[in-house]
């Protein structure tokens, strides 16, 4: 577990951070998400070729399966997973979806783009409330939804110059930058709303939509969110109960 948290901590340091707020028993269902869910990312992002990447999708589909019906896992973050007890049904909907990064096409409404959201980031996030709090899940939903869509769509602006470099764009064809902006604001807006509903088991699962907002600043300011403001972020969320 010591090697998945720190490739957790390398790759996704946001969400690692929040786990911080976690009990261990929790914070090792979160690892175990959070590693398997990089990997399968990086499956598509590591290729070029389509064929290739629904392989790569293919086989982490097989390994889900497998641990679920008790066989031997194919990789060490699939075996942490069943360890923990982390679960699994989200696996599905995020593999599913993470077949949408193999289509160079551009999205085709807003609506594509926020069925991408909700599949990859609202997917995870609804994962992890039910690994740390099950009992909640159902009152988190709404929250879930408008902080998973604040998280993905400041996400996708973060990552605008990469997805360019691949010769791809992370606005629907009728769309733009400044317009997934203010969607990303709204959907904090929103989210930052209904905060105070998740229960307080659940923070260490969705503590880091917190960041949402200043990096959606530090953008507009062309500089980069420190650590210690991240650090800050969160204990102030931790303590107001509001991201």
């Amino acid at each position: 577990m010591e090697a998945l948290d720190a490739l957790v901590r390398r790759v996704d340091e946001d969400r690692w951070l929040a786990t911080r707020f976690a009990s261990a028993d929790a914070r090792a269902k979160l690892i175990a998400l959070y590693a398997v869910y990089y990997e399968i990312a990086h499956s598509t992002e590591a290729v070029r070729e389509a064929a290739l990447g629904d392989i790569r999708l293919e086989w982490w589909r097989a390994g889900v399966e497998e641990i679920a019906e008790g066989k031997p896992p194919r990789a060490p973050a699939l075996g942490a997973l069943r360890e923990s007890g982390a679960p699994l049904g989200v696996l599905p909907e995020i593999i599913a979806t993470r077949a949408r990064d193999l289509d160079a096409a551009p999205f085709a409404s807003w609506a594509e783009l926020d069925a991408y959201v909700d599949g990859t980031a609202g997917a995870l996030m609804r994962g992890a409330v039910e690994a740390c709090a099950p009992g909640a899940a159902e009152a988190a939903q709404g929250f879930v939804e408008t902080g998973a869509r604040a998280w993905g769509y400041t996400g996708l602006l973060r990552a605008a110059a990469h997805w360019r470099s691949r010769g791809r764009s992370v606005i629907p064809r009728e769309g733009s930058l400044e317009e997934l902006k203010q969607r990303a604001w709204a959907a904090y807006g929103a989210a930052r709303k209904t905060s105070r509903s998740v229960s307080a088991d659940a923070f260490a699962a969705i503590g880091y939509v917190a960041f949402a907002p200043r990096y959606l600043k530090a953008m507009a300011q062309e500089r980069d969110l420190s650590l210690f403001a991240r650090h800050s972020a969160l204990i102030a969320a931790a303590a107001t109960g509001r991201v």
